[in-house]
């Protein structure tokens, strides 16, 4: 049983989305984003979500059509031709790339000529192991409309059938064409199934590799991503009072949560809204503690307008006046019992003393002075110090007799009753204008108080008023008399004090309070709140509910997601099928293959061995290096390692026992001389047992298969891809122009000669001189060829790696005329191209078409002279 069969009997246990995962995979080799994102729908949709696509994709099982190549014993399949190529790239329609059914057919063209167009719908078509993109015209304005799409003619087991190959999305291709195998760069990388360990397995198991391992890292970060995104926290919930229905319904918020509940419980009818808003109102009247506090905190605020009120009052009643004028009184009587006693003193003194002397001033300076005698000058010694040597405390002199005499007697007389009780008269006084001029009458009664008081006493704010004015008033007349030391025209009131009013309120609220509180019903109020409870819950729950469902629905997308991320991390089962399969079909046969294969490619130096490791496909073919202390990835160039790349190409295909065709593009790319001759030696060796189609653009390989098949008495069939004036993708029988020998090229300088005729004017312009110039250049380049197929016999051509050392013997010895006839053409050529500069006033005539056609038919006529002298 092939390979793909057992996987095929197998993938029916996946789950659809990862069997239209391997079908991608078979079918296209990558996956690109876009079949990513199509994957992971899919995934999400088999664990219940809902597509995120437009339209929504439906898994496709895996199926025998989706087998990539394979070569295999199920028939013998080779390509034919490839026609009708309609929007591959700027490649016509009408052109038709033909194969010959047994042998090599090999398809020459440059960069840009379309040869990687024909190549790449064959990959696409035979379903190769990277069979990259066939693109539209580019530079189509409708390119992304674009459907490219081939015709392919090929035989199985001889009979002629063909196959519609399209790009479009979906289409598979004939599943006959799977048996062609394709190589090329991009293959090479996949059979080389990891660079950094240099082994190589069967694609199956490296699709199956994909399928676990790959598929699973390129999907779980979009999946970890998108739950880690997800809203799902449900703390702002915690509003909804849990001991409620409504937080019954939603708490504990999970993916289970019935929203029907919740939505119906968040619906509140214009009734109930009625009553939501009706129930404060109820349970405020029926609730009579809160409005009895309200009551107590309002006396609490009227008493404190009754203490400021009398605050204010007390700093300008009768009493308060009173007592500022008496001591006003007291002072004045102190100054004028104080004024008689300091005459008095004046009496007693010979010496006229000072204005002011024993007043005031004096007096506190003479204190001024006890205090510094007994507490610096004279400590211990009492007040004044009169003794021998005693000095004066102010000016610091001795003390005469007379001196000593008057400062007793100034003691006596400041100790006398009458200075001390002025003194302390002007003290009460002075403390008396202070806080008068300090005092405040004035405080605030609110709006709101104000409002509340005329509701209980029509007139209380009004008193309010009229009193706080005369208390005012008062103020101002009270700080004028003690200014004007005139006490006469004291204010009146103009009504009584309010505070008796004002404190009965604050009475009457407390008595009120006392009364509520006597009236309270507590059953009927517990179920009034309990109602309200409810419905405020409810309310709180309908600003929430989108949230909430916005969260269940997270909630329950993320279990789901969950579930599909285990799904896609659960890739045991395929990693022991993976081990199953490579223990079946790595072998030491396929090893020991693989290693003749290296030697047929030079490669003694590399060996193969089977390896096994705990990854998905275990058993692997490896590459050893004996001796070497490195890894082989570490060692072996890029080039080597392609090498053995198409090494196991050819070993796998030798073990399936295939017969089919077998197509490479470009299998030399990046590859050195060496290299190079050795693959040439090998496809061409594989051509003499099956078809073989090569794709290539390296002229020195070509080179090498057209000299390799010529040494094994074998012919290719040679096509040729050129770039026309009218675009790319042409193709020709036979070798490029410009390989082809001088007799093959005769022919169309003919050709082109007839064109230059047909458009030749005389007197010629530039367009002449450029046509003629240009037919001369490429005859010239006729003649060198003719010297190297006819007169040295190919014993040396270019882009070969060898000299023919077998052909020396036909190589002609040339004559003196025809050496001259030689010179001559080729002088002429020389004559007439651009390559060489002539002298401005030459003014070289442009040569006629007449004497190009003459110069043709010379060289044909030399030529054909010398390889008749041959014989």
């Amino acid at each position: 049983m092939a390979i793909y069969e057992e996987m095929m009997a197998w993938a029916d246990r996946l789950p659809p989305w990862r069997q239209d995962a391997l079908r991608r995979l078979c079918v296209q080799g990558e996956w690109g984003d876009a079949d990513l994102d199509e994957i992971l729908d899919l995934a999400k949709q088999h664990h219940g979500i809902g597509s995120a696509l437009d339209p929504a994709p439906r898994p496709i099982p895996f199926a025998r059509d989706h087998f990539p190549a394979e070569a295999s014993q199920g028939g013998t399949v080779v390509l034919r031709s490839l026609h009708t190529l309609v929007n591959v790239g700027k490649i016509p329609s009408d052109q038709a790339l033909e194969f010959q059914a047994q042998g090599l057919t090999i398809a020459y063209g440059g960069n840009g000529t379309g040869k990687s167009g024909y190549a790449r719908v064959l990959k696409q078509a035979c379903r190769a192991r990277s069979p990259g993109t066939v693109y539209a015209n580019a530079y189509d304005p409708n390119f992304r409309q674009l459907t490219p799409s081939a015709t392919i003619t090929f035989e199985l087991d001889g009979a002629l059938d063909q196959a519609f190959w399209s790009g479009q999305q979906g289409h598979v291709s004939r599943s006959e064409l799977r048996g062609i195998p394709v190589f090329d760069g991009d293959c090479a990388r996949h059979y080389l199934q990891a660079r950094e360990t240099a082994t190589f397995q069967p694609v199956a198991l490296t699709n199956l590799q994909q399928l676990a391992n790959g598929l699973s890292q390129a999907l779980r970060p979009r999946l970890e991503a998108e739950i880690t995104g997800l809203a799902v926290d449900v703390t702002p919930f915690n509003v909804i009072p849990a001991d409620t229905d409504a937080g019954r319904a939603v708490h504990q918020i999970s993916a289970a949560t019935d929203l029907a509940r919740a939505r119906e419980l968040a619906a509140l009818t214009p009734g109930e809204q009625a009553e939501l808003a009706r129930l404060p109102q109820e349970i405020s009247e029926a609730d009579p503690t809160a409005k009895a506090a309200l009551m107590d905190n309002a006396a609490a605020r009227v008493d404190e307008l009754v203490n400021a009120i009398r605050v204010a009052a007390g700093v300008v009643s009768d009493e308060a006046i009173d007592t500022v004028q008496s001591a006003h009184r007291r002072l004045l009587d102190a100054e004028v019992a104080e004024r008689a006693a300091s005459a008095l003193l004046q009496d007693e003194d010979a010496t006229q003393l000072l204005p002011g002397t024993g007043q005031g001033p004096w007096a506190l300076l003479f204190k001024a002075a006890r205090e510094y005698s007994t507490g610096a000058a004279y400590l211990e010694q009492a007040f004044p110090v009169i003794g021998e040597g005693a000095q004066c405390v102010l000016c610091q002199q001795e003390l005469t007799p007379a001196a000593k005499d008057r400062l007793q007697r100034f003691d006596r007389y400041v100790r006398d009753t009458a200075s001390e009780a002025a003194q302390a008269a002007r003290n009460a006084w002075q403390q008396l204008v202070r806080d008068v001029g300090q005092a405040t009458v004035t405080f605030t009664v609110s709006q709101v108080m104000s409002e509340s008081l005329r509701g209980r006493i029509e007139t209380l704010p009004t008193d309010i008023r009229i009193f706080q004015e005369d208390l005012l008033s008062r103020l101002q007349w009270l700080r004028a008399a003690i200014a004007n030391e005139e006490w006469q025209g004291r204010p009146p009131y103009r009504g009584a004090n309010p505070t008796a009013s004002i404190h009965q309120v604050a009475d009457n609220l407390r008595d009120e309070a006392t009364a509520l509180r006597a009236n309270l019903d507590t059953v009927a109020l517990a179920a009034k709140r309990l109602c309200l409870k409810e419905l405020d819950a409810r309310r709180i729950l309908s600003e929430h509910i989108e949230s909430i469902a916005q969260v269940v629905g997270n909630l329950g997308r993320r279990v789901k997601l969950q579930s599909c991320l285990e799904d896609i991390g659960n890739t045991r089962a395929i990693s022991l099928f993976a081990g199953q399969l490579a223990r079946a079909h790595v072998s030491e046969a396929l090893a020991s293959r693989m290693n003749d294969e290296l030697r047929k490619l030079d490669l003694y130096h590399i060996r193969v061995g089977v390896s096994s490791s705990g990854d998905a496909g275990s058993v692997r073919l490896g590459i050893l290096l004996p001796d070497s202390q490195l890894d082989p990835h570490l060692v072996l160039s890029e080039a080597e390692q392609r090498m053995c790349a198409l090494a196991y190409f050819f070993a796998e295909l030798h073990q399936s026992g295939s017969s089919s065709g077998i197509v490479f593009d470009d299998p030399v790319s990046s590859l050195d001389h060496n290299h190079r001759t050795a693959v040439a030696r090998r496809i061409v060796e594989e051509s003499a047992v099956r078809q073989v189609i090569v794709f290539t653009h390296d002229a020195v390989f070509f080179g090498e298969l057209i000299t390799l098949c010529g040494d094994a008495g074998r012919a290719p069939s040679v096509k040729s891809i050129s770039y026309r004036a009218e675009g790319p993708g042409y193709i020709d029988a036979g070798l490029p122009y410009d390989m082809r020998r001088h007799r093959e090229r005769i022919a169309q300088h003919r050709a082109d000669h007839q064109r230059i005729a047909n458009n030749f004017n005389n007197p010629p312009g530039d367009e002449e001189r450029l046509a003629i110039r240009n037919a001369y250049d490429d005859l010239r380049v006729t003649i060198e060829v003719g010297i190297e197929d006819t007169i040295l016999n190919e014993t040396v051509v270019r882009f070969r790696d060898s000299i023919s050392v077998g052909r020396l013997n036909g190589v002609m010895i040339v004559q003196e005329g025809e050496y001259r006839e030689v010179q001559r053409l080729h002088d002429k050529c020389c004559r007439n191209v651009r390559a060489h500069s002539h002298a401005a006033g030459q003014q070289r005539a442009v040569t006629q078409p007449a004497e190009l056609l003459q110069d043709i038919e010379a060289v044909n006529a030399l030529f054909q002279e010398i390889r008749r002298r041959r014989g």
